[in-house]
């Protein structure tokens, strides 16, 4: 390119094959700066270009053997030469002459008699035009290689974040079947990785531990805190804490899982433990909507109970609540993401509506947790929801 643009003069191809009009051209480009490649025949300028391509051509018309026209039209047949500037420089000055030179791949059209101004002010124009082109180029190809580089990583971290998925869901235990009690349970996030997790348990031969848990947030931080509660609850690793007095659970909790030693994280969570003996059902609250026990005739009451949300204060207190079960109860344990889903106009469905809607149903718990998720999907009209869907139903 030019000596005044970079530190590479741009190299200049002149066809022409009368030798006066290239020296005289040749000697005007060569006091600009420009490496001047005088060649006195069509063919010599396809040979020499594919040897050494240059930067720009001023290419005459009319030449024995071969125009250039044709010149033109093969140069931009050839992938390594089609997109160097070819300016026609010509005594022809019909309109038909001109248009078949644009026709055949020229930029542009100089009549003869010339005027050197012009020459070089339409050189150092195309010149400037490739240049830009050239970086543009450069970029794309730099871009798509990053481009390539990020859908590789995208496509990788999609790939963890699928094994995450299915490490997480693979820690909810499968249904129970048993003459004691029945589980069923219902879990879609929101996202690849959510923060809801839930579980059950038998503490020992007369104690079962069922709970569900909801972290603040989506995403990897929000589901590994959430996979580090359920193990401490599955593995019973809280020092100082008897599993099967919820409040002593949340409190352990509490102590364990303070948000800030977790990045600002906390969590909600209703806990639970049924003794079959006495059908007995205590229970504790960490800031959760409460669970509801439906009776053999589908009447509905809240399990509630006080406290604050685990990781909130380090001196709260979990007040744990006790109720007898009748024989063919049912525990549905929820997260509020089965329930506060945005109707159109901006409203929200409500607790009452998913109870009043889980109260009409008589199929089997598990149809019912799916029921209440196909519900929520058309609240949402077919779109994915905006909250971790997660609930566990158990019959006593």
């Amino acid at each position: 390119m030019r000596a005044t643009s970079t530190n590479n003069p741009a190299n200049v191809m002149l066809v022409d094959d009368t030798p006066a009009n290239l020296q005289v051209l040749g000697g005007m480009l060569k006091e600009q700066g420009y490496i001047i490649r005088p060649v006195p025949s069509g063919k010599l300028a396809l040979r020499f270009a594919q040897a050494d391509p240059p930067d720009i051509i001023l290419l005459d018309i009319m030449m024995p053997e071969m125009d250039g026209y044709e010149v033109s039209r093969h140069l931009k047949q050839m992938e390594q030469l089609k997109d160097i500037p070819i300016i026609f420089i010509s005594a022809l000055n019909e309109t038909i002459d001109k248009v078949k030179a644009f026709s055949a791949g020229g930029v542009d059209y100089i009549s003869k008699p010339f005027q050197f101004e012009e020459v070089k002010a339409r050189v150092e124009t195309h010149l400037n035009i490739r240049r830009l082109q050239v970086q543009l180029e450069n970029q794309n190809h730099q871009l798509n290689k990053l481009n390539e580089a990020l859908r590789e990583t995208q496509n990788a971290l999609v790939s963890e974040l699928a094994y995450a998925a299915s490490y997480v869901a693979s820690l909810i235990p499968p249904p129970i079947r048993s003459a004691t009690l029945r589980t069923d349970w219902f879990h879609v996030p929101s996202t690849h990785l959510g923060g809801d997790s839930l579980g059950y348990h038998w503490i020992d031969d007369t104690h079962f531990a069922l709970y569900l848990l909801d972290v603040s947030g989506h995403g990897v931080g929000p589901a590994l805190l959430s996979v580090s509660v359920l193990n401490a609850l599955r593995t019973q690793c809280l020092p100082g804490t008897d599993f099967r007095c919820p409040d002593q659970v949340l409190a352990g909790l509490n102590t364990r899982f303070h948000a800030k030693e977790q990045f600002g994280l906390y969590f909600t969570i209703w806990y639970g433990v049924f003794n079959p003996s006495d059908r007995t059902l205590r229970y504790a609250n960490g800031g959760h909507p409460p669970a509801v026990w439906m009776d053999a005739s589908n009447h509905a009451t809240n399990l509630d109970a006080q406290g604050l949300p685990v990781g909130f204060f380090a001196e709260a207190e979990y007040v744990p609540a006790t109720v007898s079960l009748s024989s063919a109860s049912r525990v549905y344990v929820f997260s509020d993401g089965c329930y506060e889903i945005e109707i159109s106009g901006g409203e929200m469905s409500t607790r009452e509506d998913m109870i009043r809607h889980l109260s009409k149903l008589t199929t089997e718990p598990a149809s019912q947790l799916e029921s209440l998720y196909q519900r929520s999907m058309s609240i949402r009209g077919g779109k994915r929801l905006e909250d971790d869907f997660s609930i566990v139903c158990v019959t006593f």
